[in-house]
């Protein structure tokens, strides 16, 4: 939706959705960078903008997106209507900036369904029961089409991006990633929490939650995407189905903490008060009297947490706190996981070979995670794409 011409196309992919006999409601972002054109503009006010004027004036830009798509739809004789997610009756919690979808009021959406209109969302936004507009964070248009996919029962849920499907990696960084045809909604939903970009992590949650069927496509052509289902086609020799990486991490550690059964619940307490998320966690019990405790997150989080941390430094009585920014998160994803060992030590193997050196580690059932030099990024991608082979797997059976 980066242009007008872009715009049209969109248009005729609707149009032709419309004469296949399908009721359309589409959910879309605004145009290009415009997010990013918007909050420059925020920026050159101040460093710090209230969260609340900044979800004012972000979530206009999808607004312009949804009245120029439904001006090309009527210029085209179909009948459509463009409606902010307040207006398509989406509530959020009252939270700025990420706030979560409690409920759809589906009654306007419907009225115009049956009236023979193509319906189009602002994705994005929502609005609380105060009357408080609200975004979703980045990547919230994918959000809002699932909850719309769900609460309408739709047929089908289909996400248009960049890319046309779901990829063992990005291929812009290693060459030889490969399109998977499907992938379960609990390695996707890995894959996006851990930073690939493909998909919203709360859009992966909602899909699988309500049972959405849900593929991404490219906007650009008709190639087929990546089905995203509750069972994923199997493939021979695979326990490793993509790797997800995320920049811009930091670490924070808390130095001479009180080494009691209070302290770690006490910290991250005052963290999650003030919405700030935490990745991977590390405790050092130095002896009985004194530990200490590391945590990532997010170069974006950083003042917020370093904020509530110093304020609340006499009542969490650590001694000193030091940061280590330049970092990047290496995961390895895929439900093959549980039932092939090694493959951890494979991960860890094929690192030190590439000479990079593994700060921190986070393990589930079906991924391993490790922060890592950002400068080492992308020879750690390249190393462990060809050691669990992925641009050369081939397919099995299939589960259903």
């Amino acid at each position: 939706m980066g242009s007008v011409e872009r715009i049209k196309r969109v248009a005729d992919r609707l149009i032709r959705k419309v004469n296949e006999g399908e009721q359309v409601v589409v959910v879309v972002s605004a145009m290009g960078k415009t997010t990013d054109h918007l909050m420059s503009l925020a920026k050159e006010i101040t460093d710090r903008p209230s969260k609340r004027e900044l979800d004012m004036l972000l979530s206009t830009g999808e607004q312009q997106t949804i009245a120029l798509l439904a001006m090309e739809m009527e210029r085209r004789g179909q009948a459509a209507i463009s409606l902010t997610g307040w207006q398509a009756g989406i509530t959020t919690e009252n939270v700025y900036g990420n706030a979560r979808i409690e409920a759809i009021h589906t009654e306007p959406i419907l009225d115009y369904l049956n009236t023979g209109h193509v319906v189009i969302v602002a994705g994005f936004q929502g609005i609380t029961q105060d009357h408080e507009i609200t975004t979703l964070g980045r990547g919230g248009s994918d959000t809002s089409a699932v909850a719309l996919a769900a609460a309408l029962k739709a047929t089908l849920c289909e996400i248009y991006t960049d890319v046309d499907g779901v990829y063992t990696t990005d291929p812009r960084v290693v060459k030889t990633a490969r399109k998977l045809k499907e992938i379960s909604y609990d390695e996707m939903l890995e894959m996006a929490y851990l930073g690939a970009g493909v998909l919203h992590p709360r859009a992966v949650e909602n899909a699988k939650k309500f049972h959405v069927p849900l593929t991404v496509r490219s906007s650009f052509s008709d190639e087929p995407g990546t089905i995203i289902k509750g069972e994923a086609q199997l493939e021979k020799g695979l326990a490793v189905r993509g790797l997800a990486f995320e920049r811009d991490v930091v670490k924070v550690t808390l130095l001479g903490l009180p080494n009691d059964l209070t302290t770690l619940s006490s910290v991250f307490q005052v963290l999650a008060d003030s919405k700030v998320n935490v990745d991977i966690i590390i405790q050092n019990a130095l002896d009985d009297q004194e530990t200490s405790i590391s945590f990532t997150l997010s170069e974006e989080a950083l003042n917020d947490a370093l904020d509530v941390l110093n304020n609340h430094k006499a009542a969490l009585k650590f001694r000193e706190l030091n940061v280590e920014g330049n970092l990047a998160k290496v995961s390895i994803v895929g439900s093959g996981m549980v039932s092939n060992p090694g493959v951890a030590a494979t991960m860890f193997k094929t690192l030190n070979e590439e000479g990079i050196k593994v700060k921190m580690v986070s393990t589930s059932e079906i991924k391993v995670s490790t922060i890592i030099s950002i400068e080492q990024l992308t020879g750690a991608l390249q190393a462990l794409h060809s050691a669990f082979h992925l641009e050369e797997v081939k397919p099995l059976s299939t589960v259903e």
